[in-house]
């Protein structure tokens, strides 16, 4: 169950409600703080934990790079660019466009692109323009990997998770996101190269990790440090 409460500092915060929790655990969604607590916790207890939580997420908060969006910008992608345009042609439409490499996002004439409620807008038309170009890009690329280090997948597929960039099931499918078109090249080899390890050892144990270290020459820290701070250019 989700709900929404408000609070003085943070806005509206959304509340998820989880079965087997006993903590309050917050974190930043873009701009939107997001607390996962447990089924039936008292509203004095969330704004009390949430009270615990301020002076970290304060802090969290403030060290956010903030996502702006303008007319004209280009976002460097997963081998491909996308240029931001503005169109009258169809009043509250988000139009998309493609010549070659180059795709284009063309926004409604007058839309306010630096709102809450904008910036959500055009993150969801981003996502949806490039998980067009993901499986064209995206997994020849995982194939090309897959033939690197020597392992083999059943299939591939094409997901949607914004925290969960990549997962492996139990019949050795991979799910790669369509997020991962938001990152660089060296970033995107390097979740492709984690989720073939896991075709291996279904685990985070030692062994996993250093299978994981061996497919990406020993950059594992060095890249798994560069994955957490990466500026998106998208609101998560």
């Amino acid at each position: 169950m989700k709900y929404y409460y408000d609070d003085d500092e943070f806005g509206r915060v959304m509340v998820n409600t989880r079965r087997g929790m006993r903590n309050v655990t917050a974190r930043w969604q873009g701009e939107v703080l997001h607390l996962n607590v447990p089924v039936g916790l008292p509203l004095h207890e969330l704004q009390e934990s949430l009270d615990r939580l301020r002076p970290r997420l304060r802090s969290r908060k403030e060290q956010q790079p903030g996502v702006t969006f303008t007319i004209g910008q280009v976002i460097e992608c997963f081998r491909c660019r996308v240029r931001l345009e503005s169109q009258s042609r169809v009043p509250r439409r988000m139009l998309f466009g493609h010549d070659g490499d180059l795709l284009t996002l063309s926004l409604p004439a007058g839309m306010d692109l630096n709102s809450d409620h904008g910036k959500r807008n055009i993150t969801h038309g981003l996502q949806v323009l490039l998980e067009q170009e993901s499986s064209r890009l995206l997994l020849p690329f995982a194939d090309e990997v897959a033939r690197e280090v020597g392992v083999s997948p059943a299939s591939w597929e094409i997901g949607r998770g914004m925290r969960k960039l990549g997962h492996c099931t139990k019949g050795r499918v991979i799910q790669l996101s369509r997020n991962l078109m938001f990152l660089p090249e060296r970033l995107v080899r390097y979740i492709i190269c984690h989720e073939l390890a896991h075709l291996t050892h279904m685990n985070h144990s030692p062994e996993f990790h250093a299978l994981v270290n061996k497919y990406t020459s020993g950059q594992e820290k060095v890249l798994e440090q560069e994955l957490k701070h990466f500026n998106w250019p998208i609101v998560r």
